[in-house]
């Protein structure tokens, strides 16, 4: 029973409510062997230069390419960061880690969002451990500490989520289980596995917190992590793009028919393989619109992209609200007849405007904007 006495043995455990929302929305309850308040000592970590974001100086309205691949590995999964978009809700970049980092990450200023666009990685974290595999998307709850192990450098897209990212409320009954119509299903998870080598170890540990921006490099002489176990609705979880079930129609559908996730402020989309539109005058190719309302950003994972010129695995296409956008010349009339599409492609959309960053710069193809020409005879 909850706020009762445990034991390990004749030793008594220290309960520990990780919350969401004060103590009115979902939470977990660990059972650890040291109370969560035994930091030794806490200094500034100037390691990371991510915390505080500086708009780009240029404010050009057009249609904006980014090449991922020209990001190279760099640093370790806290300070290997690239930001390239930002607003009130949200940060959009690039982690590109090089080196291991033995110390844990606890971002206590918004949830994070993951998508593994190449390698693997295990994560582990104060629920236990993940295997992530190319194609999974990692939910990471704020204030969760957590670290990547891996072999080999890994290549990323991250997300900040400073109000609350989950799986869409539509896609839940009232009895909080996952409809027969959503995308997915609770078998579609990856949860944490229990880390014996984390959980029953012994000795010290590091968290780096970020907290308004700022980093704190925390120590604990006993190991933080060290309990029996712990029950709750709190937890990171991932899903790998092939275990999203993708949807058609007799006639293309908008892209809020692809929604995976959720946060304040923002949609995560997934474009996956998929039969196309069985309407014998469909036109399969993506409509020409405004999105009059969103910015988006469009991450290419995997597949024949269509409907984009110069585009390749590992771009990033940024249309800003205010200007319209669609299939580049010669795709709209090129996709009629088409039976169905293999590409995999990851979108957030964003109901405030973006501010790119000052790295962004340096990874965009300023040819992208006159793609849309029409050539003349």
């Amino acid at each position: 029973m909850h706020h009762t006495t445990h034991y390990a043995g004749d030793r008594l455990l220290n309960e520990y409510c990780f919350t969401r929302e004060g103590f009115e929305e979902p939470y977990s309850i660990l059972y650890l062997y040291h109370p969560p308040t035994g930091e030794v000592e806490s200094r500034s970590y100037s390691g990371a230069n991510w915390g505080s974001l500086e708009k780009r100086p240029d404010t050009l309205l057009q249609r904006r390419h980014f090449r991922s691949s020209k990001t190279q590995p760099q640093g370790h999964f806290i300070t290997g960061r690239t930001p390239l978009a930002f607003n009130d809700n949200l940060t959009y970049g690039l982690c590109h880690p090089l080196e291991y980092e033995p110390a844990f990450f606890a971002n206590n200023d918004a949830d994070e969002m993951f998508f593994l666009a190449q390698g693997e990685v295990e994560i582990q974290s104060l629920f236990g451990k993940l295997k992530l595999v190319t194609g999974d998307y990692l939910i990471l709850p704020r204030s969760c500490p957590y670290r990547f192990n891996f072999t080999s450098p890994p290549k990323l897209i991250y997300v900040e989520a400073k109000y609350n990212l989950s799986i869409p409320k539509e896609f839940i009954n009232a009895h909080g289980q996952l409809k027969m119509d959503a995308p997915y299903s609770e078998r579609s998870f990856k949860c944490p596995e229990w880390d014996a080598e984390l959980m029953e170890g012994d000795g010290p540990v590091s968290i780096v917190r970020k907290r308004q921006g700022m980093f704190t490099h925390t120590l604990y002489a006993k190991n933080y992590f060290k309990m029996t176990g712990w029950d709750g609705y709190v937890f990171p979880y991932a899903i790998n793009l092939q275990n999203i079930q993708p949807k058609t129609g007799r006639v293309h559908l908008p892209p809020v028919s692809h929604l995976t996730f959720a946060g304040g402020g923002f949609a995560v989309m997934s474009f996956l393989p998929r039969v196309l539109d069985f309407d014998e005058h469909a036109v399969p190719c993506p409509f020409y619109h405004s999105s009059v309302d969103c910015d988006e950003l469009l991450f290419y994972h995997s597949g024949d992209f269509t409907s984009r010129k110069t585009i390749e695995r590992g771009s990033i296409s940024y249309h800003p609200s205010g200007i319209p956008h669609g299939p580049h010349p010669g795709a709209y009339q090129n996709s009629l007849g088409v039976k169905q599409t293999n590409e995999q492609a990851v979108m957030v959309d964003t109901f405030t405007p973006l501010f790119l960053t000052r790295q962004s710069a340096g990874l965009e193809d300023p040819d992208y904007p006159s793609s849309w020409q029409e050539k003349t005879s």
